[in-house]
């Protein structure tokens, strides 16, 4: 199935050719692949990275390649390593 089929599937499907509902499509289908890349781990696209926090900086800089978080964890000087909760921002602060 291409892009062309897809888009033929979904109007015929919801029975709609509405000229804002197609419009959107476009914006249906990159949502909808930004979900699938955050539900399914793809061990090809995971990568290890490693960055220093910095006293006074809450933000850690991101791999140009970034796509979503697996895991974070703090390595303690020991090389013990403490791995964070995924949460929600409004949960932190």
């Amino acid at each position: 199935m291409n892009y062309a089929e897809l888009v033929q599937d979904l109007q015929d499907y919801l029975e709609t050719s509405e000229t804002s509902f197609v419009n959107n499509i476009p914006t249906f289908v990159k949502q909808a692949e930004e979900r699938i890349y955050r539900s399914v781990q793809i061990p090809e696209l995971r990568k290890n990275v490693t960055a220093n926090m910095t006293s006074g900086n809450q933000y850690l800089a991101r791999p140009t390649d970034f796509l979503s978080v697996f895991s974070i964890a703090v390595i303690k000087a020991d090389g013990s390593y403490s791995y964070m909760y995924d949460k929600d921002v409004s949960f932190i602060r």
